[in-house]
């Protein structure tokens, strides 16, 4: 493993440490038990399975020859089976209460906040196997994933995740009620959103609702629900555009940590979900800091020491890693 991704997992430590302390998460759950490992460590490592995109047992393999039990001060390696006993453990509620928390990693804050649901893909089955036997569908079906973004930061907040499919509209008010208190102002969404309670909702909480309308065609007099009318009026499609970034989201968190569960039942396939996320929120949350030092090494050269700067910054020393991760 080269020295920046031994760097970039070191404030991956830092972070999730500072998250458990935020949510007030004790560093054992008993107090007679073990002092062996505490959650932080195991919280970490969990997040580091998902980062790596290793199953338990490859993960524990690759922690002998890596540099990670000391960023968590690690004496023993566990065993596979202990970090897959404390996912089961670990209440969803927790993982949930650290993706909200996620939010001040980052310095700027936009003002357009996304809703929208995807699929968890749970069949391992070969495209090539597939094919011979002529299935057209899978077998084991999908997880039904409902999330509340920041389209300025890429990032999800809120999530609802079920084993089945259900309408988007349900699962609204649940996330809707814990981003409504922060300082955004235009919430973007699909048809499958529409309803006259969320945007009643919406506008009460004093935000603008850009949840597209069934039947646009139709005029305001014939739209049913005094809200959805409100919005109809003051809808601007030029804002809706912004609704392509949660799209933006669902695609990165596949192609980054996989479209694919590993997990057999539905409470430790949500655990390996809600990781994912977190993963994926806190890797968000390195990169905003490694571009915001590009600039300002930018800025240098092009103004203070009046060189033509470099077009393309294509290396960057491990120092400028550590300085850019103290920033966050």
């Amino acid at each position: 493993m080269s020295d920046v991704i031994q760097y970039k997992f070191k404030k991956f430590s830092i972070i999730v440490e500072r998250l458990c302390a935020q949510a007030h998460i004790p560093k054992y759950f008993r107090y007679v038990q073990k002092k062996t490992y505490d959650n932080y460590q195991h919280l970490f490592l969990l997040v580091a399975k998902e980062h790596t995109r290793y199953d338990y047992r490859m993960f524990i393999e690759s922690l002998y020859d890596s540099k990670l039990p000391q960023y968590i001060g690690l004496r023993k390696i566990p065993h596979f089976t202990t970090l897959h006993k404390f996912a089961q453990r670990l209440g969803a509620k927790i993982i949930e209460n650290l993706l909200f928390l996620t939010r001040h990693l980052f310095k700027e804050h936009g003002t357009f906040f996304g809703v929208d649901s995807t699929g968890m893909e749970l069949d391992h089955a070969s495209a090539h196997y597939c094919k011979r036997i002529d299935r057209e569908k899978p077998v084991k079906g999908f997880v039904n994933l409902n999330a509340m973004s920041d389209l300025h930061n890429k990032i999800i907040l809120a999530t609802k995740i079920r084993k089945k499919r259900r309408h988007d509209c349900i699962d609204f008010p649940f996330m809707f009620n814990k981003v409504k208190h922060l300082d955004f102002d235009y919430l973007v969404a699909d048809k499958g959103y529409d309803s006259n309670e969320n945007h009643k909702s919406v506008f009460e909480a004093g935000k603008h609702s850009l949840i597209s309308l069934k039947h646009a065609d139709l005029p305001i007099y014939k739209t049913g629900g005094a809200y959805r009318k409100r919005a109809k009026r003051e809808f601007e499609h030029g804002l809706y555009t912004q609704r392509e970034l949660t799209e933006t989201i669902f695609s990165s968190l596949k192609r980054k940590y996989g479209s694919k569960l590993r997990a057999r039942k539905f409470s430790t396939q949500k655990m390996e979900l809600l990781l994912k996320i977190l993963s994926y929120n806190v890797e968000r949350a390195i990169r905003s800091s490694i571009l915001f030092i590009i600039r300002i090494r930018y800025f240098y050269r092009a103004v203070i020491k009046k060189s033509p700067p470099r077009p393309t910054l294509s290396f960057i020393r491990p120092i400028t890693f550590i300085y850019c991760f103290a920033m966050i």
